[in-house]
């Protein structure tokens, strides 16, 4: 999950130097000019936030708490399991609304941005497991914390 991490990371900051005016033209696979299309659209940023800075710190929140839980379980490790599942598919919803922008809005396919959609589907649905495993784990009352639900 940190290597997936790491690879959205990459794609984020691809396209926030694209972004940033230190490429002038994105390599663009299957698309053509989509790329660069999609990369100076208005809705290449949102709340004045480019979508690509966003995508790099999201990443790396990610990939910081996959490595600070290690090779522990999610039931030894649980705030780190429900933090990255909870990240992860937040990412993955964003990431589908962005992908919905695309056509819709913009009118053009990005590669970079239809990858950091992979990664980020990938993400959750790696994470999801673990998530609820740790959620099970803090529910029972295993780590010093309430019992929250009654299902053991």
């Amino acid at each position: 999950m940190a290597g997936l991490a790491a690879a959205g990371i990459a794609d984020a900051l691809y396209m926030l130097a694209y972004h940033g005016g230190l490429l002038s033209k994105l390599w663009c696979p299957f698309f053509g000019s989509g790329c660069d299309t999609v990369g100076r659209s208005p809705h290449a940023r949102h709340f004045g936030v480019p979508n690509a800075a966003v995508g790099a710190v999201g990443y790396a929140a990610m990939a910081a708490l996959t490595l600070w839980a290690g090779d522990r379980t999610p039931e030894e490790r649980p705030w780190q399991a429900l933090g990255l599942g909870a990240l992860s598919a937040g990412a993955g919803g964003v990431s589908a609304y962005l992908t919905w922008e695309q056509p819709t809005k913009v009118g053009a396919w990005c590669f970079w941005c239809l990858s950091s959609a992979a990664i980020n589907a990938t993400l959750a649905s790696l994470a999801a497991g673990d998530a609820w495993r740790a959620g099970r784990a803090l529910a029972s009352g295993r780590h010093g914390w309430p019992r929250l639900l009654t299902a053991g």
